[in-house]
């Protein structure tokens, strides 16, 4: 029917140019076919990303509740220092007796902030002597902030101890005479506010 009206080469050229046109049409359907496969891999990864994301943020929420017990447990603590019980005959043996008393008496824990106290409490908890990296890295501070830390806790009272590697690494802990008597004494503390 068309061959009444138009020539051959017309009809040529419409059928070429049709053809031209689906041949353009599936190159376009092809890309959009690896755009898409593209965005699927990438909604994949970034699903992982977030699905990794939902669970380092559900640790944190759990050591953040941990923390928050850390420091109500902390500031519930309430250690009474003995009183000095001297007499004036002892005048010449002061020297002696700081040092005695120092190492026998339990610490205040009111004296702490409660950002001291957790460090305490990390230290009082493993059996490990811990770096101030692994500090750090416990307590989401920077290393700076827990050495400062450590150094006022040291100043308050002489409970943690330091030693340093082979390597030069510092590494902190509570010696065992000093944890028992930290933990004896709130046991005893709180056997007591039960008959209270």
């Amino acid at each position: 029917m068309f061959g009444l009206f138009l020539g051959k080469k017309e009809i040529k050229k419409i059928k070429e140019d049709t053809k031209s046109g689906f041949e353009s049409v599936k190159k376009d359907m092809n890309s959009i076919g690896l755009w898409i496969k593209h965005l699927d891999s990438e909604k994949n990864f970034h699903k992982k990303d977030v699905e990794d994301l939902k669970d380092v943020l559900s640790t944190l929420k759990k050591d953040i509740e941990e923390m928050k017990n850390v420091v109500s447990l902390l500031d519930g603590l309430k250690i009474k220092q003995t009183p000095n019980q001297l007499s004036n005959k002892q005048t010449g043996v002061y020297a002696v007796q700081t040092a005695v008393q120092t190492a026998v008496q339990t610490p205040n824990l009111d004296k702490f902030s409660i950002s001291e106290k957790a460090i305490i409490w990390m230290l009082l908890n493993t059996d490990m002597k811990l770096g101030y990296d692994d500090l750090s890295a416990m307590l989401g501070k920077q290393k700076s902030t827990i050495r400062g830390q450590i150094n006022t806790i040291k100043q308050k009272a002489e409970i943690i101890k330091e030693s340093v590697e082979k390597n030069g690494k510092k590494r902190v802990f509570i010696p065992e005479n000093i944890k028992e008597k930290l933990l004896k004494k709130q046991k005893v503390r709180i056997k007591n506010s039960k008959k209270g």
